[in-house]
């Protein structure tokens, strides 16, 4: 019976084309992991090497996230059909989600003096955010950086014709020096951007020695980079508009107000807060 067997496997090897070999005897018998041949005594084909995995998104896909007409805009596709969006609101610009409710941009001269607007409200925002949180952080943590280094206390401070001490030193700067020097740097440098004094191709986008860096040599790095720094500064606002409220409401800094919520996530919130069963202090 086992030469049988023997003999009937030999036929179907002679049959799928397989090499006949002699049966190995003893350990060798044991042995397995016999290369299979491919039918007809064709070799399998070699199996094609693993191409290396790609980038998820090129530069191009990026941009075309953020400009275009296949853009992102406000609300998701079913919401929001493309064809509701103002013609007006192409996705030339960086930051346009298709947004403009009120229709302030149907002018084109509305539009561009809308969008230097926004931008520059945008930067000073994301200034004034960092000029809110530094030093009262620093003056939490550790640095001198005055007797109250709390942004609305410290105009307090130059009203009452005080002058303001950073990380231990004196600055003798009180409230008509401070309002000089704001007229004459803040205004200079908005009349030279209103005229283009500096003879700027874009007067938004300036570069060459504003960007130090060469960040945006590269046109769709640039392209990027607009984009990112008006979404930043978007959100500058809103947190500008955070900070006026929670000073109003609570009497206090951002910084001390994160730390009390940190603390106690559930007895210092909005709802406590509004609710008044939460510490607070007279309000400005």
């Amino acid at each position: 019976m086992a030469a049988a067997a023997g003999a009937s496997s030999i036929g179907i090897r002679e049959m799928l084309g397989t090499p006949v070999r002699p049966r190995a005897t003893g350990a060798s018998s044991r042995r397995f992991g016999v290369k299979t041949m491919a039918l007809f005594g064709k070799k399998k084909a070699a199996a094609a090497p693993k191409a290396k995995p790609v980038a998820a998104s090129t530069i191009e896909d990026e941009l075309a996230k953020w400009y275009g007409p296949d853009r992102r805009i406000y609300l998701p596709e079913g919401l929001l059909d493309r064809s509701e969006i103002p013609e007006y609101l192409n996705g030339e610009v960086p930051g346009d989600y298709g947004y403009d409710p009120f229709g302030l941009s149907k002018k084109p001269e509305n539009f561009a003096k809308y969008q230097a607007f926004e931008l520059i409200h945008a930067r000073w925002a994301m200034l004034g955010a960092a000029g809110f949180i530094i030093p009262e952080a620093f003056n939490k943590y550790g640095a001198n950086c005055g007797p109250e280094a709390v942004w609305f206390k410290t105009g307090a401070l130059l009203l009452e014709g005080n002058t303001l001490n950073y990380l231990g030193n004196n600055i003798p700067i009180n409230l008509i020096v401070a309002v000089v020097a704001e007229v004459i740097l803040v205004g200079g440098a908005e009349y030279y951007r209103i005229t283009n004094g500096l003879d700027f191709e874009d007067k938004l986008h300036p570069g060459g020695p504003f960007d130090p860096l060469g960040l945006a040599n590269d046109p769709d790095q640039a392209a990027l980079l607009k984009v990112k720094e008006i979404k930043n500064g978007r959100l500058a606002m809103f947190a500008m508009l955070g900070f006026f409220i929670q000073a109003y409401v609570t009497g206090e800094g951002p910084v001390e107000n994160l730390t009390k919520h940190l603390s106690d996530p559930l007895g210092n919130n909005l709802l406590t807060v509004l609710s008044g069963s939460a510490e607070r202090v007279p309000t400005l």
